[in-house]
């Protein structure tokens, strides 16, 4: 709502509000609502360590998304940055410990978390509503996945809100930092391409095991290190510039190629 509201009064009421529903519902559904539900049941059965490994892969998806769809051909650089960046994250849920057992239909479920963050990602780059506001788009994506949430919270009996005044408190709060993180993430969307935007649980990773330590006294894992390094590398392959073809020589008396 908050960021409905900052969209109305930066730029009035949508051109296309039912495209922008509809990119919306699609966004919310794919890269959020299903995904996050998938996360936390996961984590119930496997484990935490288990379900934050599903994570890790939504850069692998994206990449092979574009390939399949035809949107970028399969570079050596750009497979490595992947690479890259996934070693990173592995070396960093290695380094915080943890053991789980997986059945096929666990691994079927990791799989399918990072596959539906990957397609929302290349929807995302390829559909956004022309003309339309990050806040407006921001506030389709996640009034469409909470709507849903809602829906199946009340199909399942299991919605229980908080009451409690310290409760409502971190709400709010919470509130207020998924508002400002929106309006960077849809941001970042439009200028970043899809596979170098999936960079991002990567590098949020890193900031969010570095609180953990600080605010709630966790130990900080040294592989944060290397981990660190190997998401930067990954970050600079993707950006570095391909190298041009070299120009083919042509001989002046023949004007032919040799």
């Amino acid at each position: 709502m908050l960021l409905g509201a900052i969209g109305l009064l930066r730029q009035g009421r949508p051109a296309d509000l039912p495209r922008l529903v509809r990119f919306g519902s699609v966004a919310g559904l794919f890269g959020h609502a299903l995904p996050m539900t998938a996360v936390f049941w996961l984590s119930s059965q496997a484990g935490a360590g288990f379900a934050s490994l599903s994570l890790t892969l939504p850069p692998v998806f994206t990449l092979l998304v574009t390939v399949l769809l035809g949107l970028e051909r399969l570079a050596l650089r750009r497979a490595v940055a992947v690479g890259l960046g996934l070693s990173g994250a592995l070396l960093m849920l290695a380094g915080r410990g943890g053991s789980f057992e997986a059945t096929p239909a666990l691994l079927a479920m990791a799989l399918a978390i990072p596959a539906s963050i990957g397609a929302a990602n290349v929807y995302r780059s390829r559909r956004m509503p022309p003309g339309a506001s990050g806040e407006w788009m921001s506030s389709s994506t996640l009034l469409a996945s909470s709507s849903m949430l809602a829906l199946a919270g009340l199909a399942l009996d299991n919605i229980a809100p908080p009451l409690a005044a310290p409760a409502l408190a971190w709400l709010a709060l919470q509130a207020g930092v998924l508002t400002i993180g929106y309006l960077f993430y849809f941001a970042l969307q439009r200028r970043a391409e899809p596979v170098t935007f999936s960079f991002i649980g990567y590098v949020m990773m890193l900031p969010g095991v570095t609180i953990g330590t600080f605010a709630f006294g966790e130990r900080l894992p040294w592989t944060v290190w290397p981990a660190a390094a190997l998401v930067f590398a990954a970050l600079l392959l993707l950006q570095w510039p391909a190298r041009a073809p070299m120009p083919v020589a042509v001989r002046r008396d023949q004007g032919t190629p040799v």
